[in-house]
């Protein structure tokens, strides 16, 4: 098959070859709606039939001409198309800590997997080059161009390797999902600002936008490493193409469900969770200049749990406003005055109340108008070990005494008085001393200050891991 990235390519540079007034990295209303079989060595003669509309732009389709065996009469297939010129602006922004993280829960397809069992196309078009990021937040894919490099080297509208390894990206995150093997068979706009080069590897972000029924819609943006947008696709249809034929690898397709965090994100203004692997190579790029002077002498594991924060809580104070939120990521600061606690600005200039955690696999970060506090841990027996140095007494008897098993008695005790310590805004020791530990159910707890303030901590397992959101009151 001749791949949709090759249409375009040969359109859009012959279209702009004949007509060299028009801008033909800025292409529109893009169709691929027959397939053009090449069998083996034999050349398929082809025509980019160009037709000027009345707008002043340019509409390129790619045709053949068959001829009937019985009658003799010859008809033209059009096999790909597309606008060049003045076609109407569809550019779409993705705010970059959006494009440089992956929210929720991931899953990680290496690319032989992939290549084998998923998009099973020839050595030339196997080009994510790392394991694919997928989770129901769209996907995240280094992508780059078969080597040793294709020799050509002009291009017009730089490597189609690096889109249409995008484009399977997209797919897989449909067979993942969606139960579904979808190609893409229309594109809305799409603009190439800087041609990517045969020989670099580039990050592809895809945005699910619309995935109710076919075709199911995705934006997909492509950045270098120094967080340059090279080119995006807004808007890309995707189909089954095959007739219900093709069909996802079993046990691979599993469809998104409820957010497993949904009992601690109702309780809360925003809620968002990241995994520290599910960041773009130039995810720092997002940091303002007095986050990036704090990041500088970091050591790699503490840097991780920091960007990752960072960037969690940027995409958190975006939710706490509307859909169009424009500023800059740079200027939306998420370290407090004092260099140590949080910070969530809204996107009126006021700050909501907030609290991030992070192991060496999530970070979650939550705001809401009254304090509160989030922790995370994996499940583990060492709490119930160090219980007599984080509980009273009478804290360590209702471990004993609660129908929970003790191991998950003493984690979730302890993650209650790790998230209190933040609420409060004390140290950890004082919230050992200062916070008892009243209650202990599988899916809540609840505490007292030694004042007498109520605290309630709301508890889910995820993925081995217990994430736990506190606030004040007994009924948050």
């Amino acid at each position: 098959m001749f791949p949709a990235v090759e249409a375009m390519e040969q359109l859009a540079a012959d279209t702009c070859g004949r007509f060299p007034e028009t801008d033909g990295r800025r292409l529109s209303d893009l169709r691929f709606d027959r397939f053009l079989r090449l069998d083996g060595p034999t050349p398929v003669a082809a025509t980019n039939r160009v037709e000027k509309k009345d707008d002043g732009s340019l509409r390129a389709a790619l045709t053949t001409r068959i001829q009937s065996k019985k009658t003799g009469i010859g008809r033209s297939l059009e096999h790909a198309s597309l606008t060049v010129g003045q076609a109407r602006s569809m550019d779409k922004a993705l705010s970059l800590d959006v494009a440089a993280s992956l929210a929720g829960i991931c899953t990680a397809v290496e690319p032989e997997r992939i290549y084998a069992d998923m998009v099973p196309f020839g050595p030339a078009y196997r080009n994510i080059c790392s394991d694919l990021l997928l989770s129901a937040d769209g996907a995240l894919a280094q992508v780059r161009s078969p080597q040793p490099p294709d020799p050509r080297n002009n291009l017009y509208l730089g490597s189609p390797y690096v889109l249409d390894a995008a484009f399977h990206a997209a797919c897989v995150w449909c067979q993942r999902y969606l139960n579904n093997v979808a190609f893409p068979v229309s594109i809305d706009q799409r603009t190439v600002f800087r041609p990517t080069r045969l020989e670099s590897v580039y990050t592809a972000r895809i945005v699910p936008v619309q995935t109710e029924k076919e075709p199911f819609v995705f934006d997909i943006f492509i950045y270098d490493d120094e967080s340059e947008l090279c080119e995006s696709a807004i808007g890309v249809g995707m189909r089954d193409v095959s007739g219900g034929r093709a069909r996802p690898s079993r046990g691979f397709s599993e469809p998104a469900e409820t957010d497993p965090l949904h009992s601690l994100a109702d309780r809360v203004a925003g809620l968002v969770l990241l995994e520290r692997k599910a960041l773009a190579p130039f995810a720092a790029a997002a940091l303002s200049e007095k986050e990036k002077r704090r990041l500088e002498p970091m050591t790699e594991q503490r840097a991780g749990a920091y960007l990752s924060a960072r960037l969690a809580l940027k995409r958190l104070s975006r939710m706490l406003g509307n859909s169009d939120d424009r500023r800059d990521v740079r200027q939306i600061e998420t370290v407090a005055e004092d260099g140590r606690r949080p910070m969530c600005p809204r996107p009126d200039g006021g700050r909501a109340f907030c609290s991030v955690a992070h192991d060496r696999r999530f970070t979650l970060a939550a705001a809401a108008e009254t304090p509160l506090g989030v922790d995370v841990e994996p499940l583990a027996d060492k709490p119930l070990a160090a219980a007599h140095l984080y509980l009273h007494a009478e804290e360590r008897a209702r471990i004993e005494q609660s129908s929970l098993a003790p191991a998950r008695a003493a984690l979730q005790a302890w993650s209650a008085k790790e998230a209190a310590a933040k609420a409060l805004g004390i140290d950890l020791a004082q919230a050992w001393e200062r916070v008892c530990v009243c209650l202990l159910s599988e899916k809540e707890s609840r505490l007292k200050t030694d004042d007498g303030r109520s605290l309630t901590a709301v508890h889910a397992t995820v993925e081995g891991h217990l994430f736990t959101l506190l606030t004040e009151g007994e009924n948050p």
